[in-house]
């Protein structure tokens, strides 16, 4: 059963993110097209400026959902409800939290932008936005439910109906008015209309939710609480090394560069949303995993899925180096394109990134917040004071050196260590050196091959889509052998080859 609903997670998953990747990518060809390089800067900032306002959240919603794998599995139902209202009041205070965080930012606004003295009413745009990330808050909480019960699919569904109506009309009203206030506010209130569909789901299904008025016991609560204490030093970290690019370039170098930043960044967090989203189809099972089986067992499922991550990701990290820029040109524009050096520093940040997949979803899986928290802090620090020294020198390239500095400082060695020793525990030294040696190997095979795709794409320059699409079709078909001829033989690949074809045998009948 955790198989079957894993996949269909998946599917759901994975099939709603490919449909946001594309039409993120239309909305973002009109918008080019109809606004100018600054409204695209103050649309990335202001998006960056909200998610540092969503500290407030604390990691909340990671450490309930935690809380509810146990109760869920046994169908305990009072328990369910308790926690539920728990997280119901939490969100609640969370809203008023980030309404205030957004007035007290409010007189700050004209030292946080450089090269904004064409955009109109910007006061109100930044609080469309506020209001709109603030009333998110009501009602997303009962999403948690279903995440439990390894029913995430159905949350998915909704966004992914949302997110058409979203896109068609954003796109009608830059078609008809080229007004940036419209084409936000609608974009505000389509937003709301999953978390009500949702939350009628949820008030149908599971009706003795609302029949508990009741708050989990102080014992319980207190255990909470400390994951939500660990989870806010993770939260700060995630703020301050994904979300503070856009405000140092802003306000070293200048709103355009955040405009031309944004478009690499759309195609980044498209693929980190797909990487994440299929990540989050196998939470639920994992979360459940670890609540019955053995750690043998669940250091098995941990390889496995760490290999997979890793195809994906040196798969994307190739693609990237080959073929960002053309696409970018392609799709927006030659003049939204950075230097290649600078792509090279993006592509490797998110590589560095995606290889951190499988530690961050067995820690979340298993509850492993405490353990790594001072981590968090290091990181922060780490990762703002590079930015800054290295902003000045190098612009673009130097803050994003920021991220990666930090991130191999930190995050790349002590999250395997944390899950080895606390999540597994058996012979964890051997299995942590054993981690990082096949870490090196990965890195070293996905560097050669980024290599032989850049030079490629150099020999033969891409003109358009058709070249485009062949290119990737030769790359695909080349990173396929060599997995295959460096991996044939090993036990994660021949069994994520056999569970392939068992999946596809059972779909064929």
């Amino acid at each position: 059963m955790r198989t079957r609903y894993s996949i269909i997670n998946m599917l759901f998953n994975i099939g709603g993110q490919f449909l946001t990747m594309l039409l993120s990518f239309i909305n973002r060809m009109v918008f080019i097209r109809c606004l100018s390089a600054e409204y695209l800067g103050v649309n990335g900032l202001f998006t960056d400026v909200l998610s540092i306002l969503n500290f407030a959240e604390l990691g909340i919603g990671t450490a309930m959902v935690f809380s509810m794998y146990e109760p869920a599995a046994r169908d305990d139902e009072q328990k369910l409800a308790r926690l539920m209202n728990l997280y119901k009041w939490m969100y609640r205070a969370v809203a008023v939290s980030v309404l205030l965080f957004g007035l007290v930012l409010l007189p700050f606004l004209p030292y946080l932008i450089k090269g904004g003295e064409g955009i109109e009413h910007i006061t109100l745009i930044y609080m469309i936005y506020v209001l709109g990330s603030a009333s998110s808050y009501l009602l997303s909480y009962k999403n948690s439910i279903y995440q439990a019960y390894q029913k995430g699919y159905i949350c998915a569904g909704w966004s992914m109906a949302c997110e058409c109506i979203k896109t068609v009309s954003q796109i009608t009203v830059l078609l008809l008015t080229r007004n940036f206030i419209l084409y936000l506010a609608v974009q505000q209130a389509i937003q709301f209309l999953p978390n009500i569909m949702v939350s009628r789901m949820v008030d149908k299904e599971f009706p003795y939710l609302k029949e508990c008025h009741e708050l989990p016991e102080r014992e319980e609560r207190n255990g909470i609480l400390k994951n939500i204490g660990a989870m806010s030093m993770h939260k700060l970290s995630t703020i301050i090394v994904r979300n503070t690019d856009s405000l140092l370039m802003s306000s070293f170098i200048g709103l355009a560069t955040v405009g031309l930043y944004s478009n690499y960044r759309l195609v980044i967090n498209a693929l980190n949303n797909l990487m994440g989203k299929f990540a989050v189809a196998f939470s639920g099972s994992i979360g459940n995993f670890a609540v019955m089986e053995n750690s043998d067992r669940l250091y098995k499922i941990y390889k496995e899925m760490d290999f997979m991550f890793f195809v994906m990701s040196a798969y994307l990290t190739g693609g990237l180096m080959m073929l960002f820029n053309p696409f970018i040109t392609l799709l927006f524009g030659g003049r939204y394109c950075f230097p290649m050096t600078t792509v090279m520093v993006i592509v490797a940040e998110f590589y560095i990134t995606r290889m951190r997949q499988t530690n961050l979803l067995f820690r979340e899986a298993m509850g492993l917040f405490w353990n790594d928290r001072y981590k968090a802090v290091a990181e922060s620090i780490i990762n703002l004071v590079a930015s800054l020294v290295l902003v000045r020198q190098y612009g673009v390239t130097g803050i994003i050196w920021g991220t990666i500095i930090s991130t191999l400082c930190t995050c790349a060695w002590v999250e395997p260590y944390i899950f080895l020793k606390y999540g597994v525990q058996d012979a964890w030294q051997k299995k942590l050196r054993d981690y990082f040696a096949e870490y090196l190997k990965r890195t070293l095979l996905t560097a050669a091959v980024s290599a032989a795709a850049v030079l490629w794409v150099q020999r033969f320059p891409v003109g358009n889509f058709g070249i485009f699409i062949l290119d990737g079709l030769l790359y695909t078909a080349v990173f396929a052998g060599v997995i295959v001829l460096f991996y044939r033989g090993s036990e994660e690949y021949d069994t994520l080859r056999q569970r392939g074809l068992k999946i596809l045998k059972r779909r064929a009948e």
